[in-house]
C-alpha cells in the first residue's frame, strides 16, 4: 500500500502531518476491512493502532483543521468496540474544534455520525441542513441513505 512507503519517507524527514494522514490512511483501510470481514481481529487491531496514532500525530503537528477527520474516523472506531462513551467524547471534541474554526463541512460529517451511529433523528435533520446550505454534494449519497436508514430508527 502507498501509505506504508509514504509513512517511511515522512517519518524520515519528521513530517508530522504526513506521517498522521498516513496513519489514518492505513487506520481507515483497516476499519473497512474489519468491517468486512469481523472474525479477523488482525484488521481491527491495525485500525486501533494506526487510527490512534493519526489522532495523536495531527494533535502534535498542531492540525485543528484536520484534526477531526481522524476524530470522526476514531468515534466510528468506538462504536463499533462498543465504547459509547469514547465515540460521543470524540464526536463532541470535533464538533467544538469545527465549531469554533468555522469549519461547517466538519460540522455536517459530526451531525451525520451522531446520527449515524446513535440513531439521532434530530442530528440528521441538522446534517441535511448544512448540507444543502453549503452545497456539500459530497456528502449527499451518505445523506440519502441514513435517511432512508433512519425510516427504521
Amino acid at each position: 500500500m502507498r501509505a506504508m512507503q509514504t509513512i517511511a519517507i515522512a517519518e524520515r524527514n519528521s513530517w508530522l502531518l504526513d506521517i498522521a494522514l498516513d496513519h489514518l490512511i492505513l487506520g481507515r483501510a483497516a476499519l473497512y476491512l474489519s468491517i468486512l470481514d469481523a472474525s479477523n481481529r488482525v484488521h481491527r487491531e491495525s485500525a486501533i493502532g494506526n487510527i490512534n496514532a493519526a489522532v495523536n500525530g495531527l494533535r502534535a503537528a498542531g492540525q485543528q483543521d484536520d484534526l477531526p477527520r481522524g476524530l470522526l474516523t476514531r468515534a466510528w472506531l468506538h462504536s463499533l468496540e462498543n465504547d459509547i462513551p469514547g465515540s460521543r467524547a470524540d464526536l463532541d471534541e470535533a464538533f467544538q474544534i469545527a465549531e469554533r474554526g468555522s469549519m461547517p463541512l466538519h460540522l455536517a460529517d459530526v451531525h451525520l455520525h451522531r446520527a449515524r451511529l446513535f440513531h439521532n433523528k434530530q442530528e440528521l435533520l441538522k446534517s441535511h441542513a448544512i448540507i444543502e446550505k453549503c452545497g456539500y454534494w459530497r456528502r449527499r449519497e451518505e445523506l440519502d441513505d441514513a435517511e432512508e436508514d433512519a425510516v427504521n430508527w
